[in-house]
């Protein structure tokens, strides 16, 4: 074998090897741009629905169930056990005021069917006293499916200049729940009579 044909040998080989680098290195480049062009999960702010109240209209409230990883943080889970250690034998809802974050968690312990936001309304109305209180009525869907009692967790905000922040109630299916509330602060949790949870600080 001369000169030339071993040259002739190896040319096909070199060819095959740089057409593998190239299309390794455009395969790379390919994921790389997409991973820029499609969101991450973790990125994916959670979103809020708007409520209506009883009549229909909508409010400035909304609402949104937790995510699986929130509803397993330390702070719900501290939270929750906490409502549980003072909750008397009516308590039916649990009321979280989280002054940071200027929002408000909720858990019905012993709702055992599932609930979307469509399943709540938020009425303000006043009481005698003048003072206003945010009723919020949940009414479960007869297509809802069985869960975990209390397994669900909503998250609310607010941006009404009526309601303080102070006076609640909780009406599900026709029946108002006794509410056990409690504050965050400074990742600690008080009493709403321990800190001030008015919404006209």
């Amino acid at each position: 074998m001369n000169e030339n044909e071993k040259k002739n040998g190896w040319l096909p080989i070199l060819g095959y090897v740089a057409l593998i680098v190239v299309l390794f290195i455009g395969i790379k480049v390919v994921f790389a741009g997409l991973g820029r062009v499609i969101p991450k999960t973790e990125d994916v702010q959670p979103q809020f629905t708007a409520l209506n109240n009883r009549e229909g209209q909508q409010v400035s409230y909304s609402l949104r169930l937790l995510t699986d990883e929130e509803m397993q943080s330390e702070e719900v889970g501290h939270w929750l056990d906490r409502a549980r250690e003072q909750a008397e034998p009516d308590t039916g809802a649990y009321w979280l005021v989280r002054l940071e974050e200027d929002d408000y968690l909720l858990c019905l312990p012993d709702q055992d069917r599932s609930l979307s936001p469509g399943s709540f309304t938020a009425t303000e109305e006043r009481d005698p006293d003048g003072m206003i209180a945010l009723v919020l009525r949940v009414r479960t869907p007869e297509t809802g499916e069985s869960v975990e009692p209390g397994s669900q967790l909503f998250c609310l905000r607010t941006q009404s200049n009526q309601w303080k922040g102070v006076r609640l109630r909780v009406i599900v299916d026709g029946r108002e729940q006794a509410v056990g509330k409690l504050a965050q602060q400074n990742g600690q949790l008080y009493s709403t009579e321990e800190v001030y949870v008015g919404r006209d600080q």
